[in-house]
């Protein structure tokens, strides 16, 4: 026995004496884990095998880096005891020992930017992660998404940008630089919505390597990893140590902090700043950020939880705790105590109703009732700045946003982060923050006035502090979720209606127990039938309920898609709501106010406001299922107009027939509107262009007939001149003659000036009119270019009166001729250009036709399209016929059509264009 018991002592001696000097280690990694840690050229490269290397360096180890070929693969080989330690990650499975925390990095979630939908937390997504990592994370944060695991980066992105999965959830630095190294970092983009600072810890399976690597890590120093972080992280908002600072405390600063243990007075309930878990923890911003400072100083400390503030400063006062970590300074409380400096700064915000405008200055407060806690630090801060205030004093929180919700008070004044987190813990759906007071709170830290080392060692960590490691605790509560907790009245009701009849039930079952026992067989099968129905049902209820859920969200996806919003009323009720697509039209956050018929008038444009109230009264007596579509205007609340079309029809009907339920839906039609006023724009520019491409190509006519016409007076008046050179007195018939012929060509003079300015008269009035009439005004203002280009004009006219716009239908005729006399000016033939008309029932047909061999088939369907030309840029605009079109189709309320034909004249075969206008002759055509 005795031999036994030296032998297991010799071998425990040995043991320890070899795992004493241990100085040799192997490392697992993950290969495809860049810039942290990769494979490149067979040799491991990254971040976190430099920080390895060092530390192996500074403390004289040496270490085999073991490829683990995936994440999962390589940290089990640390569970199997096949190597020493992981590389690093943050400890999630309960076999993992971890070591102190050497780096932090950043996780995110990714979206790809094609995507542009808003991602919540409650929707329904495939999310793709690496490794097992942050499994458990996803699941809390998203309890309707479904996980898939990936084995390395290749596999997820290639899921990710084929859209197998909607989102992957990775380290922010690893994704982008994956991304940015196989060309695909511009299709994705990074989301708000899930962000995490995440340690980067030594894991093993055995504490004792742990603490050989704690103790080995003391040797390394901040400036040493800020160099190899440096090397690997270019970005400095990307880096974790350029805001990591040494702490140079003094010997006398030392020495205190390791004869001293600090008793710390902890609040009980101050949300969210400090309080007390179910654990018995210290939680909340303060207490995360007071463990970083604690820890940066080295400090050992106690923790004494009291049951009010009053408590606590008493504590403070007499020298029972040392100091507190949540508070401010006041010219009081430094009657026994010091502060430090403050470690963050937060707002004192105005809580008001969500339908309440935004508050821009604390002026807007004075005369109304402002309820605020009584001593509170937001009370006294606003009674030294703002006595004039009228303040409504509460004892909580609680009761001050009570106050507010049901009218006592126009809003509640504190600290910012103490509004939202119990806004939403408290769940007053009808509060928001509005505004802010213009008065900061600087966080602080109280300590006993006999303590000066303690304040000068805190103010030196807090200069050291990480401020991305502030912001990450400050986003994490003000984006913490609550669960609703559970009302058990209902059960315990439930469960004890359930025991009386069981009761009872057992009573008459134990008095016919021995008569029917075949009966109590069958209850019992039937019972069983009930539970595994009610298994099943409650089966399906679940799985109807998911099925729900994702209709839901996919109905809020194709109204964000569509932006179409909808809407129901409650007529019997008086109750209306809106989806966030309808909100979000009206230029409001979801939810922004409780929406109502007077609420609703209120954006709707005055000029639509009482056509808006008949068209509800209108469907509303509506005794069918019809549905009506009407338009109108709203102003939203930044004063910008949008033009909306409604569709509502009453969906459901008393016993009479009254209404009790509408629905609708609500369309934006802003773009719309803007593009047929940019087109109508267009269209007028356009018109102007074609008349004045129209006066150009008639200045030849103008000229030419002046020309003749100025030649006749030209000679009358030089023949009267040389009369009275040579004769020195004119024959009275001679002179008589001479004037008429003057007068008549300048009354002809006149006429031509008419007709021009007659044609380009903006004249929207119909008139009553032969078609002989426009036809040969047209032909007669292009005259002057028919003789020019000896082209023959055939007519064959019918009598017909018409009533339209007469200048319009002449502008039409114009651009068809005078394409007509430019193509017919090139040909060395006989010329022809025929006009017929034909009456058809109760429309006019207008057949204008050349011989010039007509349009090429390439271009003929597109001679309608605005500048669309065949001739020189110097010739032709190309607006023309599109503006004949347009006359035509949109003013005249006809059609014109063009087409190539082959007919015989003279008996000679002829080829040319005819154009064909169609207008109606009794009906209105403007």
């Amino acid at each position: 026995m005795i031999k036994i018991r030296s032998l297991l002592l010799f071998i425990l001696i040995f043991t320890s004496i070899l795992n004493a000097s241990k100085n040799h280690f192997k490392v697992s990694y993950d290969p495809d884990y860049a810039p942290f840690s990769y494979l490149e050229n067979n040799i491991p490269q990254g971040l976190l095998i430099d920080y390895w290397k060092l530390w192996a360096e500074k403390n004289n180890y040496t270490i085999d880096f073991i490829n683990g070929k995936f994440w999962d693969d390589a940290i089990n080989l640390a569970k199997r005891k096949k190597i020493d330690f992981f590389l690093g990650t943050e400890a999630y499975e309960n076999w993992m020992k971890a070591s102190n925390s050497f780096y932090k990095t950043q996780t995110s979630l990714f979206a790809l930017k094609e995507n542009s939908r808003d991602f919540t937390q409650n929707a329904y997504y495939i999310i793709g992660i690496v490794g097992s990592d942050y499994k458990e994370l996803i699941k809390k944060n998203f309890p309707n998404s479904q996980i898939v695991v990936y084995e390395n980066y290749t596999d997820i992105i290639n899921d990710f940008t084929s859209n197998k999965v909607d989102l992957i959830y990775e380290d922010k630095l690893a994704i982008e630089y994956y991304t940015l190294q196989n060309r695909l970092f511009h299709k994705v983009r990074s989301l708000p919505l899930l962000k995490e600072l995440i340690s980067i810890q030594a894991i093993s399976s055995e504490q004792k390597l742990i603490d050989i690597f704690n103790e080995g890590l003391k040797n390394l120093t901040k400036e040493e990893l800020y160099d190899i972080e440096s090397k690997w992280i270019i970005n400095e908002k990307d880096q974790f140590y350029i805001d990591e600072k040494e702490i140079n405390l003094t010997e006398d600063e030392k020495e205190f902090i390791k004869n001293n243990v600090i008793n710390v007075s902890v609040s009980k309930d101050w949300k969210p700043f400090t309080f007390r878990s179910p654990n018995n923890q210290a939680i909340g911003i303060s207490s995360e950020i007071w463990e970083l400072l604690s820890n940066k100083a080295g400090l050992k400390v106690s923790y004494h939880f009291e049951e009010n503030f009053t408590k606590q400063l008493d504590s403070i006062k007499n020298k029972t705790n040392d100091l507190i970590y949540s508070t401010g300074n006041t010219a009081q409380r430094e009657n026994y105590s010091i502060f430090t400096k403050p470690y963050i700064n937060f707002p004192i915000s105005i809580v008001t109703l969500k339908d309440e405008n935004f508050i821009e200055s604390i002026n807007y407060l004075y005369g109304k009732e402002i309820a605020v806690g009584e001593n509170f630090t937001a009370h006294k801060m606003l009674k030294e700045k703002y006595p004039n205030l009228k303040f409504l004093l509460v004892k909580s929180i609680k009761e001050g946003l009570e106050k507010v919700s049901n009218g006592q008070a126009f809003a509640y004044i504190d600290i910012k982060p103490i509004l939202t987190y119990n806004i939403q813990k408290l769940e007053f759906d009808d509060l928001k923050i509005s505004g802010n007071t213009g008065l900061n709170f600087p966080l602080r830290i109280m300590i006993r006035d006999d303590f000066p080392q303690l304040q000068s060692i805190l103010n030196k960590a807090i200069s050291s502090i990480n401020k991305k490691e502030l912001e990450f605790i400050i986003e994490k509560w003000n984006n913490i979720r609550f669960e609703n907790n559970l009302d058990y009245t209902g059960l315990w009701v439930l469960l004890a209606a359930s025991t009386i009849i069981f009761i009872i039930l057992l009573y008459i079952n134990q008095i016919n127990i021995r008569k029917n026992k075949t009966l109590k067989d069958i209850v019992e099968d039937r019972t069983k039938e009930l539970k595994e129905l009610n298994t099943e049902l409650g089966e399906r209820v679940n799985t109807k309920t998911k099925e729900l859920k994702r209709a839901n969200y996919l109905l809020d996806e194709a109204q964000k898609i569509a932006h179409l919003g909808s809407f129901h009323y409650h007529i019997e009720n008086d109750e209306l709501f809106w989806s966030d697509e309808h909100y979000k039209i009206f230029g409001l956050h979801p939810k922004e106010i409780i929406p109502s018929i007077r609420k609703f008038l209120s954006y709707v444009h005055h000029d639509d406001r009482k056509n808006m109230k008949n068209q509800f009264k209108k469907v509303q007596s509506i005794k069918n299922y019809n549905k009506i579509t009407f338009e109108y205007k709203i102003i939203t609340k930044d004063k910008s107009i949008k033009y909306i079309q409604s569709t509502a029809k009453i969906t459901k009907f008393d016993s009479k027939n009254n209404p009790l339920l509408m629905i609708g839906t609500i369309l934006d039609l802003t773009k719309v509107k803007q593009l047929e006023t940019e087109k109508r724009e267009k269209d007028t520019i356009l018109a102007q262009q074609s008349k004045m491409a129209a006066m150009g190509e008639m200045l030849e006519n103008i000229a030419h007939q002046w020309r003749q016409t100025l030649s006749v007076i030209s000679t009358a008046s030089t023949g009267l001149q040389l009369q009275l050179e040579f004769n020195k007195n004119i024959p009275d018939e001679l002179l008589k003659e001479s004037v008429v012929s003057i007068n008549e060509q300048a009354q002809y003079l006149s006429r031509t000036i008419d007709d021009f300015r007659n044609f380009f008269h903006q004249n929207k009035e119909k008139a009553k009119f032969n078609i002989k009439n426009p036809i040969e005004k047209a032909l007669y203002l292009t005259s002057s270019r028919i003789k020019k280009h000896d082209i023959n004009i055939v007519k064959n006219i019918e009598e017909t009166t018409i009533t339209t716009l007469e200048n319009e239908l002449i502008q039409v005729f114009l651009n068809i001729f005078n394409n007509a006399i430019d193509v017919l000016g090139e040909k060395n033939y006989k010329k022809y250009i025929f006009i017929t008309t034909k009456v058809f029932k109760n429309e006019l047909r207008i057949y204008i036709k050349d011989n010039a061999e007509g349009i090429p088939k390439r271009i003929i369907n597109r001679i309608f399209e605005p500048y669309f030309t065949t001739k020189h840029k110097y010739q032709g605009t190309g607006i023309g016929l599109y503006m004949s079109n347009e006359i035509v189709s949109k003013h005249l309320s006809g059609e014109l059509k063009v087409h190539n034909v082959i007919y015989n004249y003279e008996e000679s075969n002829l080829k040319g264009a005819q154009f064909i206008i169609t207008i109606p002759i009794h009906k209105e055509t403007l």
